[in-house]
């Protein structure tokens, strides 16, 4: 892939989209920002200007449906070309699984699984014109569900297994199909729904971006962004059900105290 990629960033007004889209403008990369709000993409796209580097904001919710044309329509009308789409957007759906209204089961589809490929299918063409690659954002929770994460695990289970079975189909077509598990982040993914963090270290969202951007150099198809976590993961999904107690006792998820 040459210098100077031009990447698409769901999520980018905080966390890892923010953290990422400034470490790759860093790097020479264009930037497409995509969030809900525009004031404060605006600002980010700004500030990415301001050091130097080239972005584009683009107000849009990746779940409505026209929002996929419209943002690789801006990306290519901005900078010509799609290298890469990062699909970084979630939420959390809090709740015991059974006592989500089926709203809350379709809000999280479409976040977490359905919005995601409608803007890889978008981009596809442009994919294929540059050889780029598309990357998904997982969870460990896709391989050790969480009590009171409502329909969040499923999700993200659903995005991991795309993302496997994108890798196959698309890999003949020179697009590269990444999936990564970023670990446990400080930002504002659990606070902006007052969900409590879940016990252990947490990373900032820094060094999950510089990750990321290894992976697209190396066309990796697997980032364990925390690798001491994976590990704790990968013991929990080997465990079955005896990692069950443990998972409950400590790892339920909680509604953060006032």
């Amino acid at each position: 892939m040459p210098e100077g990629r031009t990447l698409i960033v769901t999520g980018a007004s905080s966390g890892i989209g923010r953290a990422l889209a400034f470490a790759a403008s860093r790097e020479g990369d264009r930037v497409v920002l995509v969030a809900r709000r525009a004031e404060r993409l605006e600002a980010i796209a700004a500030d990415i200007r301001a050091a130097g580097g080239t972005s584009v904001a683009v107000a849009a919710d990746v779940i409505a449906r026209e929002s996929p044309a419209k943002i690789v329509s801006a990306a290519v009308q901005s900078f010509g070309r799609i290298d890469v789409v990062v699909n970084n957007a979630g939420a959390y759906g809090y709740g015991e699984l059974l006592e989500q209204t089926d709203a809350s089961l379709e809000a999280q589809w479409q976040l977490h699984v359905a919005a995601p490929l409608r803007l890889a299918r978008a981009a596809l063409p442009h994919l294929e014109a540059t050889r780029g690659q598309l990357v998904f954002l997982g969870s460990g929770v896709a391989r050790v569900p969480l009590p009171n994460a409502g329909a969040y695990s499923l999700g993200k289970a659903a995005i991991r297994a795309a993302a496997v079975q994108l890798r196959r189909e698309l890999r003949a077509r020179g697009i590269a199909v990444t999936y990564v598990d970023p670990g446990v982040v400080a930002s504002e993914f659990h606070s902006s729904q007052n969900i409590a963090r879940p016990p252990g270290g947490i990373v900032s969202p820094e060094p999950v971006a510089r990750a990321i951007l290894r992976a697209l150099r190396r066309r990796a198809a697997v980032v364990n962004a925390v690798p001491w976590q994976t590990a704790f993961t990968t013991l929990a999904e080997w465990s079955g059900a005896l990692a069950d107690p443990v998972v409950v006792r400590g790892f339920t998820v909680r509604r953060a105290k006032e």
